[in-house]
């Protein structure tokens, strides 16, 4: 199968999700849409090793995400940190046109530092005891996107937005699950949720794959 024709399934099963899933119960249907449309990228990322293992760690994330409780929920923050880590490596080994930093790469920098400062603060008192998984995980996202603004070209543009939505998604995930714990969650966050992660998925692979 061509690898539009899997990043088109991809899509498809990414859509199902986003309209008929995301506020849904957990059932085994919907644990295989939601993994599915990952494993998918994965498999399209095939002839990059390493980018195929973080999408497939990822999968793996969403599978156990997919379920309730607190060990599905390490066992997803445990994924998603190698899955960040993976990446971090693709990162190092991508070739291209390498730029210093310029002033915009910096304060984008500061800004993902602070605002990752600001979240682990916040979380801090709220994660209980998932206190210190959710803080280290805080702190490896944040090297993960702070480390793309360096991508070179002509990798750097698909790979910062990736990074920015994942760092929204992750933000909103922290948000629904520990800030306001004690509220109904609007109604809209469980899709921005999915839709975010699902963007930077699929912007990691085919900017890296450099897929259409």
């Amino acid at each position: 199968m061509s690898q539009e024709l899997l990043l088109g399934a991809s899509a498809v099963l990414a859509l199902i999700y986003l309209l008929f899933m995301t506020r849904s119960e957990p059932t085994l249907l919907r644990s295989a849409v939601k993994t599915g449309s990952i494993a998918l990228l994965a498999v399209v990322a095939l002839p990059i090793p390493l980018l195929a293992l973080a999408l497939g760690v990822s999968a793996l994330g969403d599978l156990a995400l997919s379920r309730n409780g607190e060990r599905a929920f390490l066992a997803g923050i445990g994924a998603f940190a190698l899955a960040h880590l993976a990446y971090l490596t693709v990162f190092l080994s991508l070739e291209g046109e390498a730029t210093p930093a310029v002033g915009w790469q910096v304060a984008a920098g500061i800004v993902i530092a602070c605002f990752s400062s600001a979240m682990a603060w916040l979380l801090w008192s709220r994660a209980g005891s998932l206190r210190w998984p959710v803080l280290g995980y805080v702190g490896i996202i944040a090297v993960m996107a702070i480390s793309s603004l360096l991508v070179p070209a002509p990798y750097a543009r698909p790979v910062i937005a990736a990074a920015f939505f994942f760092v929204l998604s992750d933000s909103l995930i922290a948000t629904e699950r520990f800030l306001i714990a004690a509220a109904p969650a609007p109604r809209w966050l469980p899709p921005a949720i999915w839709l975010t992660y699902w963007l930077a998925q699929f912007f990691f692979c085919v900017g890296i794959a450099q897929i259409l």
